[in-house]
């Protein structure tokens, strides 16, 4: 583009110095005033053609990346952080490699080296297009949430389900767990998070799952591991908090997009420090979901903050707990998971309940059992028999005597 404006210019110079155009029309063709007009003609009667070309031509620039560091990200790249975006490896060698440079010369080097970003921007769908919704306003306000079942270990190990929250006005990942599958257990740790750190938010925006709206089963899909599909919003509602659902994705966009990034991100994250377990990426996301905060939410403004003061961490078990509905049976126990229970008071007596009596029993986050009957609460112990024998010590008797052989007995014997 460059070449063919040069020879625009020259075209126009020579016309201007036959006589064939002047020098206001040479100004309006070329979009300059008459001053840069006469200023080339003078350049153009020194140094002839060559006044067009540029002075740094064929110059090395002061600033260009040596062969050597370019040698040196590529290699990191292709041996160390290969599941990177080009955006998160900046990051990456800014900060943990201490190589100092900007995205544009970094994007050459790679794009040079034949390697191309997995998140690739693809092209955009005109059609199917959906308007961007308002933020709230106010922190607390409104949280989404959502599962995402995806392979986040990578190719070769089992997928697991990433459950999350996200701060609808600015952006703050709230709480962040790995399950194998979509669980309660997983919304409920989640929860557990944002209540010990952030408070009782004001309202949740979930999708139509079972987890969030009550379904009938089916006799063959009911169990004790099924009977959780309204726990979640019994527990929404105990805490005074509203919980929303919808059966579009695209109305809780800010954590579909989530999942986008942390597809892109954390798997990479996770690749980096070898962790390939549950239980240690869940250790990891405390440190992952700060600095992502960091770098990608906005600034939260307390003042405005809808959180409530969250109850102590003893009740937050309570409320983070299963319900289910028992009955006493005549030997005033109920029956659990396979085993029998009975229910004791403070005094660690048992409390005899008449027999067809309901019952609510608690399984809490700590996988302890409280009954609640008439507003008391009750501990549970594992059934206690009904008649425990008295082990009475042997009074001492006689001593054993045995008969001698004259004995009348022995001589009828015989």
């Amino acid at each position: 583009m460059k070449k063919h404006k040069d020879k625009f210019v020259l075209s126009i110079l020579k016309k201007v110095e036959k006589g064939a155009m002047s020098v206001p029309d040479a100004a309006t063709r070329l979009g300059c005033t008459r001053q840069y007009v006469n200023k080339l003609r003078r350049r153009y009667k020194v140094e002839n053609e060559s006044f067009l070309i540029h002075g740094n031509k064929g110059k090395t620039r002061r600033w260009k990346t040596s062969q050597e560091l370019e040698a040196r990200i590529i290699t990191l790249y292709s041996e160390k952080y290969l599941e990177f975006n080009f955006s998160h490896f900046l990051e990456k060698l800014n900060e943990q490699e201490h190589i100092s440079i900007s995205y544009k010369p970094l994007y050459r080097i790679l794009k040079n080296a034949g390697i191309d970003s997995p998140k690739h921007h693809r092209k955009r769908k005109i059609n199917n297009l959906h308007p961007s919704r308002p933020r709230r306003e106010g922190f607390g306000e409104l949280l989404q949430i959502d599962a995402s079942f995806h392979n986040w270990f990578g190719n070769g190990f089992p997928k697991a389900t990433l459950h999350g929250a996200i701060d609808d006005a600015t952006n703050t990942v709230m709480g962040l767990y790995f399950d194998k599958e979509e669980t309660l257990n997983g919304y409920y740790h989640m929860l557990r998070m944002i209540l010990t750190k952030y408070g009782i938010p004001e309202a949740f925006y979930s999708d139509n799952r079972t987890i969030f709206e009550f379904r009938k089963l089916s006799e063959k899909d009911k169990s004790i591991d099924r009977d959780v599909h309204i726990q979640f919003r019994r527990c929404c509602e105990q805490l005074g908090v509203e919980l929303i659902t919808t059966s579009v994705s695209q109305a809780k966009g800010r954590i579909e997009r989530l999942w986008g990034t942390l597809q892109s991100r954390l798997i990479a994250e996770l690749m980096l420090h070898n962790i390939t377990s549950i239980e240690t990426a869940n250790e990891y996301l405390h440190t992952f979901t700060k600095d992502h905060n960091k770098r990608f939410a906005l600034e939260i403004d307390y003042e405005t903050s809808l959180f409530v003061p969250a109850p102590s961490p003893k009740e937050i078990d309570y409320y983070l707990s299963i319900e289910y509905h028992r009955m006493i049976d005549n030997g005033s126990a109920f029956s659990f998971a396979g085993s029998r229970y009975q229910v004791v008071d403070e005094n660690d007596k048992i409390v005899k309940l008449l027999p067809k009596t309901k019952i609510k029993v608690f399984k809490t986050f700590k996988n302890t059992l409280v009954v609640i009957h008439e507003d008391r609460f009750y501990e549970v112990v594992p059934e206690r028999s009904k008649y425990i024998p008295e082990t009475k010590a042997k009074k001492p008797g006689r001593p054993l005597w045995k008969p001698g052989p004259e004995h009348p007995w022995r001589r009828s014997l015989k």
